[in-house]
């Protein structure tokens, strides 16, 4: 492949992304035409309920472009820590090593979407329980059903009665499941059918072509898909888990 059609394949990715973004929202503002609109609405949804409630010093582990900073209307102080350094970030965790906090340094903790892809996560669990005061609020959310992503670390998935378990040094005071058989269903289409198609340039190219027709087939999915969550009673198809924990 020439320099040139490298270049102009990484232009055209650029451009269908920015157009994408444009039409259809990015994290965390997903519109209901987004192919992962389903993976994040009801875990928003639960966040800005819960969020805005936590008060003193907050702890954002595994930040990345800290989305959720803006709900935090009454804390006094907001530290967001990751392992990849990028603008404004407070703390670079490095893997493997005791988070660079003293101990009972935080009145809360919030943790969405981090804990599959930790390694050593009896490790990290231990360092959030040293480091979040006694009474202090765990909000963690985790995926039970979803695909491999952030390969190669992605470690594990969730039940309820799992992550219950794992947080031994905490008290469990809420679960909440996040969607039912119908969202499991459509974010795994959805997201194979993205993922198909950007495994080369001919899937791009096919992909910026059906861009009129897979916007509106996406918000047919999702809606359809929130029909059949409204028939499904069993309980046992949230493609995602959050939790509200506090320290013991």
């Amino acid at each position: 492949m020439t320099n040139l059609l490298r270049s102009l394949l990484r232009f055209m990715g650029r451009t269908y992304l920015f157009l994408y973004a444009t039409l259809c929202g990015q994290h965390p503002h997903e519109r209901p035409w987004h192919f992962q609109w389903l993976s994040t609405r009801d875990l928003k949804r639960d966040l800005r309920g819960l969020l805005p409630g936590l008060e003193g010093c907050v702890l954002d582990l595994g930040c990345g472009s800290q989305p959720y900073r803006e709900l935090l209307h009454r804390a006094s102080a907001y530290v967001g820590a990751d392992v990849e350094e990028r603008e404004g970030l407070d703390a670079v965790l490095v893997p493997g090593k005791p988070l660079p906090f003293a101990d009972a340094s935080f009145d809360a903790i919030i943790c969405t979407q981090v804990l599959e892809h930790v390694e050593d996560l009896s490790q990290v669990l231990a360092e959030m329980a040293r480091v979040l005061r006694s009474g202090g609020v765990l909000v963690a959310s985790v995926p039970f059903i979803f695909q491999i992503h952030g390969a190669p670390f992605d470690f594990r998935r969730f039940t309820e009665f799992g992550i219950a378990a794992a947080l031994k040094e905490h008290r469990v005071e809420q679960m909440s499941r996040h969607g039912g058989a119908g969202s499991a269903l459509a974010i795994l289409g959805l997201n194979w059918i993205e993922c198909s198609l950007t495994r080369g340039p001919v899937g791009w190219l096919f992909k910026a072509l059906a861009l009129p027709l897979w916007i509106p087939f996406c918000l047919v999915v999702n809606l359809l898909a929130l029909a059949v969550d409204a028939l499904d009673t069993t309980g046992a198809f949230a493609h995602n888990l959050l939790v509200v924990a506090r320290r013991q």
